[in-house]
């Protein structure tokens, strides 16, 4: 017969309260057993749970297990209540009383007892019906504060929002128009813009000096081409006459109290705004980091071209704004700004330009810097391109939304791009250049040029141009910046490139862009490798800038290199722009000199001189005014400025040495890009 004494109790006997502490758990081990009681018969079996009470009664604390949270006194509780009334024929050793504790209080709001006759509060949720009411007049319970499930019926009749759908999109460009990005379209006539710029129509620099106080980081034409407005560190706006070359005004906000610097900018429609952002910095704070003045909330402020007066400050972007656009879509007007925080923001102006209605930011959270952006042709303006970070971002005006990213192009920022016309196919590159040396002979210009066999193999190395895309289709051209080498941080790990790309719009709804590499272009001293730096193109050539103060001029259709511009000496060029209607072409720099250029026809007993291209037989000054050309009517802001505002001219034409010299190179100096 086994001893019940001699084995511990079961899972269902042992109190299910645990120990508070290791102490009292140390106390119920070291405790002496109690004496086995024999029995005699089954019946002081049965009897077994009243004579353990002892050992139960020793295991207290607060219950940790499947005795917790039952609302009363605990298993072992009742267990030793029912061991306190000796039952008969067992016997009990050891302590002959045991008091046991009181049943303790249920956690938690006490249950509420609820008399029958006492009617109980309506309760919230699904309405029941009375139990009289007639079945015929029962009318189904509306639910409130939940979401009625759909059917798949009405799943399939709900309108889906179409990211891009080619039918709209042609009612949209059809009635909103975009004509603005076809400026260099027009016909070129005597003295006309810019068209070619070869050996044969080389770049004339002519004697005119505009200049500011410190470095030149951006300019913007007015939409009619009378006035140039010039952007820099200095916090100051200068806007110039396109045909005297005189400043006519300079923009400054006066009533700042911190330090402005100006990046970027652009005339409204009618020209009698303008819009400027950049930098703003604290005046009493310094920033480690940045080793300059700590960096301000930037706004975005619009300026009064006659008057000078600050009458709208735009606040949103946390650090500098590398960009703004004046855009109408539908009728409504907007400025889309870029930022070095990584947003794109759009702010709805209303008619007048200068009262804003609501501000918007583009939700991305990715991005890390965002540079320029232009708008997509023949989409009525409501589609865009932004350069953000390595990379093309596609993204959706109207909605706030991106609609699609493209793989990186640069391997550090793609911080330029821009939609053209061209002029002439280009010839097909599909795969990027080859950076290699190859037959390179210097000139007195220090301009490498590519042999004749070297041309060759280059153009036949080229795959066959793809056929032209069924549907719409836009060209797009882009820089970028490439990483530094990890030895010392001063040379590119790849060389700079222009690219040109050509964008191929979806045929079917919510169908995808395809953005295509056409080819590069590459010169073995084009070195560029600094952001916030500006191309330009009349669709048949690209300007690109450099670090070192030169302009490359390349031919889109065939990659050679017609021309470079050197009168920036060795700092950096920042933009450059095409006159859209007249014979000329700006540059500035960090020099702070804006540089004026004008195509020439050399004829052909020119010859060649040190300081550039001889000037004999060269059109003169007055045949670069065009006589078939608009003039400014008498109330644009360019005529109030002269006619009414003599104080606000701050400047005259400074004169030059009567030797102009020319940057354009000699027919030597011309190579082809591999």
């Amino acid at each position: 017969m086994v001893n019940p004494g001699d084995y511990l109790p079961s899972d269902e006997d042992i109190d299910v309260e645990m120990l508070d502490s290791d102490t009292e758990l140390s106390k119920v081990v070291a405790a002496p057993r109690k004496s086995p009681v024999s029995y005699d018969s089954d019946s002081d079996f049965e009897a077994l749970p009243a004579k353990r009470k002892p050992a139960a009664s020793k295991r207290g604390g607060r219950g940790r297990g499947r005795g917790r949270g039952r609302g009363g006194a605990t298993r072992s509780t009742a267990k030793a209540v029912a061991a306190a009334t000796p039952t008969e024929g067992s016997e009990i050793e050891g302590e002959d009383a045991f008091d046991a504790p009181a049943p303790k209080a249920r956690r938690g709001r006490p249950r509420k007892v609820v008399d029958d006759s006492e009617k109980p509060k309506p309760k919230r949720g699904r309405k029941k019906a009375a139990a009289n009411e007639d079945e015929d007049n029962f009318e189904a319970p509306v639910a409130k504060g939940k979401a009625r499930q759909m059917t798949l019926d009405e799943i399939d009749a709900t309108p889906k929002v179409l990211t891009f759908d080619p039918v709209h999109n042609a009612e949209l460009a059809q009635t909103y128009p975009d004509p603005y990005w076809k400026e260099l379209l027009s016909e070129p006539t005597d003295g006309g813009r810019i068209d070619l710029i070869d050996e044969d129509h080389p770049l004339e620099l002519l004697p005119y000096t505009m200049t500011d106080q410190m470095a030149l980081t951006g300019m913007a034409l007015s939409p009619d081409g009378t006035m140039l407005a010039t952007f820099g560190s200095s916090g100051n706006v200068h806007i110039w006459d396109t045909d005297t070359f005189a400043c006519l005004v300079t923009l400054r906000d006066r009533a700042e109290p911190n330090i402005d610097e100006f990046f970027v900018g652009q005339f409204t429609p009618n020209s009698e705004y303008l819009v400027v952002g950049g930098k703003l910095k604290d005046r009493k704070r310094w920033s480690e980091a940045d080793e300059d003045n700590h960096i301000l909330a930037c706004p975005l402020k619009v300026f009064n071209v006659v008057t000078g007066e600050v009458v709208a400050r735009l606040d949103g972007h946390s650090e500098e704004i590398l960009c703004v656009k004046s855009v109408v879509y539908k009728g409504e007007n907007y400025f889309v700004t870029t930022s070095q925080d990584g947003y794109i923001r759009r702010w709805h102006m209303d008619s007048s330009w200068i009262v804003l209605k609501d501000s918007t930011e583009i939700a991305d959270g990715i991005t890390c810097m965002v540079f320029t952006v232009s708008f997509i042709p023949t989409t009525g303006n409501r589609y865009f391109i932004a350069s953000t970070d390595d990379h093309l971002t596609l993204m959706d005006l109207e909605r706030c939304k991106i609609v699609q990213r493209f793989d990186p192009i640069y391997s550090s920022y793609c911080d330029c791009g821009k939609f053209i016309e061209l002029l002439e196919q280009p010839v097909y590159q599909a795969l990027r250049p080859s950076i290699a040396a190859a037959d390179v002979a210097d000139t007195d210009e220090g301009c490498a040029i590519k042999s004749e066999d070297s041309v060759a193999a280059s153009t036949m190395a080229t795959a066959q141009q793809p056929p032209e895309p069924s549907g719409l289709h836009a060209y797009f051209v882009t820089r970028g910046v490439e990483l530094l080498d990890a030895e010392n941080n001063t040379v590119s790990s790849r060389p700079n490139t222009c690219t040109l790309h050509r964008l191929v719009y979806p045929t079917e709804p919510d169908g995808k862009f395809v953005l295509q590499e056409i080819r590069r272009y590459h010169h073995d001293e084009y070195m560029s490798n600094s952001w916030l730096i500006r191309i330009a193109s009349n669709g048949r050539y690209i300007l690109a800038p450099t670090l070192n103060g030169q302009v490359f001029v390349f031919n889109i259709a065939t990659g050679q290199v017609t021309g470079i511009l050197r009168d920036h000496d060795t700092i950096e060029v920042r933009d450059c722009k095409f006159h859209p209607t007249k014979n000329l072409l700006f540059t500035c720099s960090d020099d702070g000199t804006v540089k004026v250029y004008r195509s020439t026809t050399r004829p052909a007993q020119a010859v060649a001189t040190t300081s550039g291209v001889a000037m004999d037989g060269v059109v003169t000054d007055e045949q670069v005014e065009d006589p078939e050309s608009p003039k400014t009517a008498a109330v644009s802001p360019l005529a109030l400025i002269k006619d009414g505002i003599e104080t606000m001219v701050v400047g005259e034409i400074a004169p030059v040495s009567a030797e102009p010299t020319s940057a354009i190179p000699q027919p030597d100096d011309v190579m082809s890009a591999e």
